[in-house]
């Protein structure tokens, strides 16, 4: 029988889902493949993903190709076939979604797949998860929608080769984009993911915890997904990826407050107040 994932991670972006990818993978008891967004529910269920799905993919194949050859004296041809088969035609189907996870490294392990844009799947794609993982366990970082949405911006603009002295006008049509929306939906996200998974399958996770308490937010979800508490995490409080806290222009903060009013108020609705305080 083929190993699938027991535990999803579904978001937020922007939210500290690369710093638990990072984290999770160096747990003796965890298995994770080479590439961090394996991208398999949204490339089925959000038909705009896919214009860059396949090559997400690649580039993380390419990372992990070069990883591998410097870090190793000698060169694993077995693990170099297994990452090629990742990158070969067809992708996003069922069996090439399980054999990412046929390492022997695998074997007895608790299995994941920390990919932010799943959150965003839908009732069909969330239904389909169910289907084919079965009772998978959902980890779900939450961050301030206008905190979360600004260092998503500050990402795109770097990608662009943007900056705070870019015309607001570039800034303003960045912040409408429906991407910068709908990444932190939670108004509409969470019910759906509920009504599907209950509440004992989902585990919230503030945001700023990650920060202030990050031994305390590892014991968390290894707890949740069934693991033995670790100690030989090397670097917990290490930031990965983070994004250039340049200032955002008023116009644009100011209309993302107004944009993410109802999303404040479904969280105060949802969470208790310290949860909130702590996102």
């Amino acid at each position: 029988m083929n190993q699938l994932p027991s535990f999803l991670c579904i978001g937020t972006q922007k939210a500290g889902t690369s710093w638990l990818y990072e984290q999770l993978r160096q747990h003796p008891a965890i298995w994770m493949p080479p590439i961090k967004e394996l991208h398999y529910f949204d490339h089925l269920y959000c038909k705009s993903n896919r214009s860059w799905s396949k090559w997400h993919i690649r580039q993380g194949v390419g990372r992990a190709l070069k990883q591998h050859i410097e870090n190793n004296e000698a060169v694993d041809f077995v693990y170099i076939r297994y990452l090629s088969n990742i990158v070969t035609e067809p992708m996003f189907s069922e069996v090439w979604y399980e054999q990412l996870y046929q390492r022997p490294a695998a074997k007895g392990k608790t299995l994941g797949d920390i990919t932010p844009e799943y959150c965003a799947i839908g009732d069909e794609g969330i239904d389909y998860v169910k289907r084919f993982l079965g009772n998978v366990k959902i980890v779900w970082l939450i961050r301030d929608p206008v905190e979360r949405a600004m260092s998503q911006l500050r990402m795109n603009a770097e990608r662009r080769g943007l900056s705070a002295d870019t015309p607001v006008q570039e800034w303003m049509a960045m912040a409408e984009s429906e991407e910068v929306f709908s990444r932190g939906d939670y108004l509409d996200y969470i019910p759906r993911w509920q009504r599907v998974f209950g509440e004992n399958s989902i585990l919230f996770i503030p945001f700023k915890q990650i920060a202030a308490q990050p031994k305390k937010v590892l014991r968390t979800v290894e707890a949740f997904i069934g693991v033995n508490a670790w100690d030989g995490y090397p670097a917990p409080g290490k930031k990965i990826h983070a994004t250039q806290p340049f200032a955002l222009p008023e116009q644009v903060i100011s209309y993302l407050d107004e944009r993410f009013q109802r999303q404040y108020h479904f969280l105060n609705d949802y969470f208790d107040a310290d949860f909130v305080n702590g996102i």
